[in-house]
């Protein structure tokens, strides 16, 4: 995988399978006002991992080590 390539989506046939199932849900209006309240938007926001991680790979979360300066 280059380092411009990104996937999205389960990781395993197994997250796969335990996610399909939210396909098929029909959401009401009512479901929705109650997703907002809880979740109001910006309420998910920032940095999902600490600035000295992110550093310490060198920017990328993908698998592959990113290369260390000498």
């Amino acid at each position: 995988m280059g380092a411009a390539e990104r996937r999205l989506g389960p990781r395993t046939r197994e997250r796969l399978t335990e996610a399909l199932p939210a396909a098929a849900l029909d959401l009401t209006a009512d479901d929705l006002a109650k997703t907002e309240k809880a979740v109001p938007p910006g309420a998910a926001r920032g940095d999902r991992h600490p600035p000295a991680f992110m550093a310490a790979r060198g920017g990328q979360l993908s698998r592959e080590t990113p290369a260390r300066a000498a």
